[in-house]
């Protein structure tokens, strides 16, 4: 008997072209032995609520979109006791979740490897009562995501957020935060950023995580920015950033499974890429291998 598979679909995700390669991908499955459903979402939230309602009805899910998306459908998955396999086809903007993992941009490569890679156990973040698979940020530029025009997004991809960026960049301003990590560290500043990921890949640059992250080993990489004190700074963060090294003149960077931060005012959060709320405290934490990912064979790393 053939196995179940659900497939999700955000037809407007990215420039709209898995449209163009969805029969493609369904072929696949169906040729990797699945019996198909198709679920294309209609609104915010949708592919959490198909998921939450009828995951459970099926062997594997497959969702195709951008970061959003995928959050959308791992909230789903979480839900549930069963770890259901999930494949990811990505069509977003930038991907940088499916970057992290090897999973490519070509959507029928995406989905040979959806239906026919090896699972991995990834780590999900916890930000408060909500899941994000790879990044929770807060300061600056970290609005730009959501921001965006979709048009805008779908014309000129990356460079629409860089050009964003920039339009944001009078309008920085910096916080007062304190931060208490699992690990015994404590730290208070003003700070115009913090970033708490689990990804390779940040806004499309390789550059902006050290090169020992691992996506299972429990650990958030966070990324903090003090404040600069004038223009000439600006080039001093952007090399410090480049460097992917330890701490520097305005850049703080450690390992924790779990944080608390604390701001004198409501400071507004992104979660992958989407709007996660605003503020003063919040717990983040490390859900533990929480998500069975397919990928492809290389990206999988030996289990303890």
């Amino acid at each position: 008997m053939n196995q179940k598979l659900l497939f999700i679909i955000n037809p407007h995700a990215g420039k709209g072209a898995i449209q163009n390669s969805a029969l493609g991908c369904i072929d696949i499955f169906v040729k990797a032995g699945f019996d198909v459903t198709v679920y294309t979402t209609q609104k915010p939230l949708d592919a959490t609520n198909i998921v939450i309602e009828r995951a459970a009805q099926f062997d594997r899910i497959v969702c195709a979109g951008g970061d959003g998306t995928l959050n959308e459908v791992v909230t789903g998955l979480l839900q549930h006791t069963d770890r259901i396999p999930l494949g990811y086809i990505p069509a977003g903007t930038v991907n940088d979740f499916a970057s992290s993992l090897g999973i490519p941009k070509h959507p029928l490569e995406a989905a040979q490897i959806a239906a026919t890679g090896v699972i991995q156990q990834v780590d999900i973040g916890r930000f408060a009562d909500r899941n994000f698979c790879y990044i929770a940020a807060f300061g600056a530029f970290t609005n730009v995501s959501y921001t965006t025009p979709q048009a805008q997004k779908n014309l000129l991809g990356r460079t629409a957020y860089i050009l964003e960026g920039i339009k944001s960049l009078p309008h920085l301003k910096p916080y007062h935060i304190r931060i208490e990590t699992s690990c015994g560290q404590s730290l208070e500043d003003e700070l115009i950023y913090g970033m708490v990921s689990n990804a390779t890949s940040i806004g499309g640059f390789k550059e902006l995580t050290p090169h020992d992250v691992h996506m299972d080993d429990g650990l958030f990489e966070v990324v903090l920015i003090r404040q600069p004190k004038n223009p000439l700074d600006w080039q001093t963060i952007f090399n410090e950033l480049m460097q992917s090294k330890g701490d520097s003149k305005f850049l703080l960077r450690c390992k924790a499974s779990k944080l608390q931060i604390f701001s004198d005012e409501e400071i507004s959060w992104t979660l992958d890429g989407e709007f996660g709320g605003t503020t003063k405290k919040v717990e983040i934490s490390n859900n533990y291998r929480a998500l069975s990912i397919l990928t492809a064979p290389k990206t999988v790393r030996s289990t303890d």
